[in-house]
């Protein structure tokens, strides 16, 4: 028999090690020894609620043996068996696995691993369930893959995954060949993909550089859109769609960014100026919504009903880079009449500053009865402080508490609601301290998190060897609009469009934040 023609998966499934089999089905062992233990595997998916569309939840049995088996097993005692040889990595088939998710809505699967030992005895290890959730998980994620201390030189993605096929596609990256007779890579960042939520095919990006600008798709038509407009000193940055009307608020900020050369912090990124402005897409209308000296705006996030803009805000103001530890943020945020666009009067709701933290990116639930937020020491960024962890707020009284639950020692943060508001993804770095990887929590009724588990992957091993952080990912219920060509025509083939200003030039004069003089001189 010529095996070279058989695909490593294949020659797996077709034999186990210490019996023969009938044919390449797999099997599980007929004799073996029960264990009072838990079976310790990668990643821990083991006690969990999982979605009923996610895909197969494969992972590496990490005791001492020359194979394993999995046997899945429903309250009906359907089956699914899964084998493995010295790799103990276990492939879980697919169709199989969503057959029963889609049969087993609402129920409870049992998981058995076991594991051949050297001298070919087999153990079965105790057994762990899993919930099937009723809720289907957004299809999709999108993201950045950047590098901990990304440089200009680095390759950086936008990225979008199908979660219940593990198929990942390339958005953009930030390498382009020259066409002409001496090629090299063209470089710059790109950044901040995100979607509307109630219209998904509407979405926006940044291509910054040359030729760069605000990438946005609206109406299923693309443009380039240069958002610095009037009086602003930088251009947009942090993006909240509005959930149905065709607005985007957006911070605009001076942003620097320090790559320590030790410990285990890669970058601190830090803004020097900070204000929120109002894009109205139809109109291509820039409007301030927050302009101001004495304070740092960032993060804005609409409410889900559009009335409210949260975000955070500093009122210390940046001189110089050793300033950093002391910024603090709030909560806070602003009435908005969608008739008149105007804005009401800021008001606080979470003064994260008196306790001598930082709060940061607050995220509403679809049905407004929650927000989740992240809490650090210092910053508006605090993706890579090990102190970062999820906190909920109810907002029907204002009650914070932190999510032990879901939070590790290292940092937690970057968190997305899914489109039903039952599914939380965050970025965590629980794993290696250096890379921050999707994890997932159901939320139930009460804003209570089920314990976390980690993006599946067909190779389980997929992120323990990607030399990359997942950055900024969102849920979205729908794909990606257009193509990278589509994108890349647009980019590199089109021009920019200028937006307007609708909003009065002035001068701004504020109390100076550290002397109370009556101007500042800008902090940069």
């Amino acid at each position: 028999m010529d095996f070279a023609k058989y695909s490593r998966r294949a020659w797996a499934g077709c034999f186990l090690v210490g019996f023969m089999l009938t044919g390449c089905a797999d099997r599980l062992p007929e004799q073996y020894k029960s264990s009072d233990a838990d079976v310790h595997i990668y990643p821990d998916y083991a006690n969990l609620v999982i979605p009923c569309n996610i895909s197969p939840m494969n992972f590496i049995v990490k005791e001492s043996g020359k194979a394993c088996a999995l046997k899945i097993e429903d309250e009906k005692q359907q089956t699914i068996v899964a084998t493995a040889k010295s790799d103990m990595k276990i492939s879980i088939p697919s169709a199989k696995w969503q057959k029963m998710l889609e049969e087993n809505k609402g129920k409870d699967l049992t998981f058995t691993v076991y594991v051949q030992g050297e001298g070919g005895e087999w153990v079965a290890y105790k057994s762990f369930v899993n919930h099937v959730s009723q809720e289907p998980i957004d299809r999709y994620l999108t993201y950045r893959l950047i590098e901990p201390s990304y440089m200009s030189t680095g390759i950086i993605g936008l990225y979008q995954l199908d979660l219940t096929t593990d198929e990942q596609t390339c958005i953009i990256n930030n390498h382009r060949m020259k066409k002409n007779t001496n090629p090299s890579r063209e470089q710059c960042c790109v950044n901040c993909h995100t979607n509307q939520r109630n219209k998904p095919q509407n979405t926006s990006f940044y291509y910054r550089g040359k030729g760069g600008g605000l990438i946005l798709t609206y109406e299923g038509k693309t443009y380039k859109v240069n958002t610095k407009a009037g009086d602003m000193y930088a251009g947009t940055v942090y993006t909240s769609w509005h959930p149905d009307l065709p607005f985007i608020a957006f911070s605009t900020n001076i942003i620097r960014q320090s790559f320590p050369s030790v410990g285990i912090e890669k970058v601190y990124p830090y803004d020097f100026r900070g204000d929120l402005v109002l894009y109205d897409i139809e109109k291509n209308e820039i409007t301030n919504i927050l302009k101001t000296w004495d304070k740092l705006e960032s993060f804005p996030y609409w409410s889900n009903d559009g009335k409210m803009l949260y975000y955070c805000s500093s009122d210390s103001v940046m001189r110089t880079p050793a300033d950093l530890k002391r910024m603090k943020y709030d909560l806070k945020r602003i009435p908005f009449d969608a008739a008149t666009k105007s804005w009401g009067e800021p008001e606080m709701v979470y003064q994260a500053s008196k306790q001598n933290m930082s709060a940061t990116q607050p995220r509403t639930s679809p049905d407004g009865k929650f927000m989740i937020f992240t809490l650090g020491e210092y910053s508006s960024n605090a993706y890579t402080q090990r102190s970062a962890d999820l906190y909920i707020m109810d907002l029907s009284n204002n009650e914070v508490r932190r999510m032990d639950e879901v939070n590790s020692p290292e940092s937690d943060c970057y968190h997305s609601w899914s489109s039903d508001g039952h599914w939380l993804m965050f970025v965590s770095r629980r794993d290696d301290i250096n890379y921050g990887r999707p994890y997932f929590t159901y939320i139930d009724e009460k804003g209570v998190g089920s314990k976390p588990f980690a993006l599946p992957h067909i190779d389980p091993n997929h992120d323990l060897e990607l030399m990359e952080s997942y950055n900024a990912p969102e849920f979205s219920k729908a794909p990606v609009a257009k193509s990278r060509a589509d994108y890349e025509d647009v980019i590199f083939n089109s021009e920019v469009i200028d937006a307007g200003f609708g909003s009065e030039i002035t001068a701004v004069d504020s109390l100076d934040s550290y002397s109370g003089a009556s101007k500042m001189v800008k902090p940069y």
